[in-house]
């Protein structure tokens, strides 16, 4: 697999480490290199996406709608930095097996980021039914063993309500994107097919624990 080496100034925004995820907005605190907050996640971004990518657009609009997720849930700036690079397995540095979360997590892996953030970029967006229809389903649990716990749901949510472009949308606007963009039968239409009534599921619950956390 092709591998790149950040820059400098990457390296010294993403050395941001904690033992135990901080709330979001709480200073974080470690010594393990290559934990990559928020800030250093949109500057890896901006190293492997050219500016204007619908790619980079819609990373950066899903990493913003997870700021507002995480401040309201009170979750961790895990989510976050997970949103901004939840597609960098789309880069060019990344790109493998063309499972983009599979790739994605592995080239984080390979820069030293934490198990944590590596298996949201694995699993996001029901990526075990992609994963499957490519025969990389094992290889993908084996990796990357699924997270606990609702950050992935959150990660979903937040990637699924936002388009190519980085702007909000609904659920519907979502699908009727995607199936656009990918034509019937094609890999990752029929994906998204089988995975999209669990995802809305997943939607609809986020979408109902934020209004009641808002009202």
């Amino acid at each position: 697999m092709q591998t790149s080496t950040p820059s400098p100034t990457t390296s010294r925004t993403a050395r941001r480490a904690v033992h135990d995820p901080a709330t979001y907005g709480e200073p974080m605190h470690g010594t393990t290199p290559w934990e990559l907050d928020p800030a250093g996640a949109q500057a890896l971004l901006t190293e492997h996406f050219e500016p204007g990518a619908d790619r980079l657009a819609h990373s950066i609009g899903v990493g913003r709608r997870a700021e507002h997720v995480a401040r309201a849930l009170g979750r961790s700036e895990l989510l976050v930095s997970a949103a901004y690079l939840h597609d960098i397995g789309y880069a060019v540095a990344a790109r493998d097996t063309g499972l983009h979360q599979l790739d994605g997590a592995r080239y984080l892996r390979a820069l030293g980021a934490p198990a944590a953030l590596t298996a949201l970029v694995a699993h996001h967006t029901a990526a075990t039914v992609e994963a499957a229809e490519r025969g990389l389903d094992t290889a993908l649990r084996r990796e990357f063993p699924t997270p606990s716990g609702e950050l992935l749901d959150l990660l979903t949510y937040c990637d699924i309500t936002t388009s190519a472009r980085g702007e909000a949308v609904t659920v519907d606007e979502r699908f009727d994107h995607i199936y656009d963009r990918y034509p019937p039968g094609h890999l990752v239409s029929r994906s998204m097919r089988r995975a999209e009534p669990g995802l809305r599921r997943t939607v609809t619950g986020i979408e109902r624990r934020l209004e009641r956390r808002l009202t």
